[in-house]
């Protein structure tokens, strides 16, 4: 894959789909930046309850780095690393499931299952609002 004099791949499409697409995919975008803050938040707020004291702070701050760097390196739209889509799933599953878990083990578990259900409504609304046909192998030749 190509890449322009910027580092971004040349081969993402320059289309908003914020504002090329309908509004039932614009509400499904706007969850999703929604559940990339509450992402941030819930792992900090673990970690705070996790880590009481200074120590939590620490743990929280680094945390929120952690997961703003790899979201912003792999999965945002304008990422510098390009995965496949199902890197970029499996990845985002990751997260999520382990800010969800480490919700679960601060006592907020209610909050940690929200956020996962959540995301995964989210990425079906996504798959079926964006209009993006799933990969398909190619038949098999008989030998």
């Amino acid at each position: 894959m190509s890449t322009d004099p910027d580092g971004s791949a040349a081969s993402r499409s320059t289309q908003d789909p914020f504002r090329d697409g309908g509004p039932g995919l614009r509400a499904a975008l706007a969850v999703r930046f929604l559940l990339e803050l509450a992402l941030l938040a819930g792992s900090a707020i673990a970690a705070v309850r996790l880590a009481p004291g200074w120590p939590g702070w620490l743990v929280a701050v680094a945390g929120v780095l952690l997961v703003g760097v790899v979201w912003g390196l792999l999965l945002s739209p304008k990422a510098r690393i390009d995965i496949r889509p199902i890197g970029r799933v499996c990845l985002e599953a990751v997260l999520f499931g382990s800010v969800a878990g480490a919700l679960w083990a601060s006592e907020l578990g209610g909050a940690g299952v929200t956020l996962l259900v959540a995301w995964i409504l989210d990425r079906i609304a996504l798959r079926l609002l964006s209009g993006v046909a799933a990969p398909r192998r190619s038949p098999r030749r008989r030998r």
